[in-house]
């Protein structure tokens, strides 16, 4: 077996051990076919750590990636364990296998279809998948064993562009229980726009897009262009409270919720329409307003509307309950015919 030297992990505990006997070059390094990872090492380390792993357990990993993770899993869980992993790419399972085989690494790599899982090796104690289906396939939980731990991405907004990272237990009882984390993997499918969410593209560059729920179309591509043009001004936040500012959004759900990507980057926020051109209080059938968050800041137009207002007491409130982090919402898991979804609950 090859040892790093190199791993900066520190710890402990079993997932610390792993990272210093595993050699991570020796699944990334440059041998033609080298995998480049989806998510990093610290993340990877991260997240097997909320898997709570343990000698003896059968897991499976959904994707299997360069093989590193794996491996990882096969030190923890010992001779006793079992790691399988399930990919649709029978060269990227070949060379895993071929890797585990050469380091004397006790993992399997199978090829298949990893939205069905592997149910010839459960059911198994924790499920691994670095990637976010659109919606969670009713085999990973029929095949997670009572008291397992699912970790997967999940979608967990009907509005584009909001996924993270759900932590699934499964009771005694075979119910659910999850917790929601301000992490992001790769969507392994684009998630299905429901019908009552209009989303609309820019016409002069693709990549800018913005949803919302319960308006028109003519609405949305207003709040779209508007949301380009206007003004950004700093707010005192990194990428990760915009996470949990989104999400805790999302749990809101306020009245014109919208998510976004423009040239001031990904966004979400709320839009409405400026109070009647008469003064009627009770009337907001002007122009329509945009007032969003990106990671480095908040977006309005009109600079000084009453959206803008609106949003800004939406932020006074998220901090007044304490900057509440994703994990701290409420989330529930529901069960539609094949699959599950999770969902962020106020």
């Amino acid at each position: 077996m090859m040892i790093s030297t190199r791993s900066t992990i520190a710890g402990t505990d079993a997932v610390a051990d792993a990272a210093r006997a595993i050699a991570h070059e020796a699944y990334l390094g440059p041998d033609g076919d080298a995998v480049e990872p989806v998510i990093s090492r610290s993340t990877t380390w991260r997240h097997l750590r909320s898997l709570d792993l343990r000698p003896n357990q059968r897991v499976l990993m959904v994707g299997t990636g360069s093989g590193y993770a794996a491996a990882l899993i096969a030190h923890i869980v010992g001779p006793g364990g079992r790691i399988l992993t399930i990919d649709h790419d029978h060269a990227r399972t070949r060379r895993a296998g071929d890797l585990f085989a050469a380091h004397d690494h006790r993992a399997t790599a199978a090829t298949g279809n990893p939205l069905s899982g592997h149910p010839g090796g459960g059911p198994y104690d924790r499920i691994f998948v670095p990637g976010t289906p659109a919606e969670i396939p009713a085999a990973w939980v029929d095949q997670l064993a009572r008291g397992g731990v699912l970790v997967t991405g999940a979608v967990v907004s009907d509005l584009p562009g909001a996924h993270a990272v759900a932590h699934i237990t499964k009771t005694p009882e075979d119910g659910l229980v999850a917790t929601v984390h301000a992490d992001r993997y790769p969507l392994i499918e684009p998630p299905v726009v429901p019908a009552h969410v209009v989303a609309v593209t820019a016409a002069d560059e693709s990549r800018y897009w913005l949803a919302s729920a319960a308006v028109d179309d003519q609405t949305v591509t207003d709040y779209l262009r508007i949301a380009r043009a206007g003004t950004p001004e700093a707010w005192p936040a990194g990428p990760r409270e915009f996470l949990d500012f989104m999400h805790w959004l999302l749990a809101r759900r306020p009245r014109g919720l919208l998510t976004a990507v423009t040239e001031h980057g990904e966004g979400i926020g709320i839009g409405g329409r400026a109070p009647s051109a008469f003064g009627l209080a009770t009337r907001s059938d002007g122009p329509p307003e945009v007032a969003m968050v990106t990671p480095t800041h908040v977006v309005a137009d009109p600079p000084l509307s009453l959206t803008r207002a609106r949003l800004l007491d939406l932020i006074a409130d998220w901090r007044a309950e304490g900057a509440r982090a994703t994990h701290e919402l409420d989330a529930v898991v529901l069960h539609d015919g094949d699959s599950y979804r999770v969902r962020l609950d106020d």
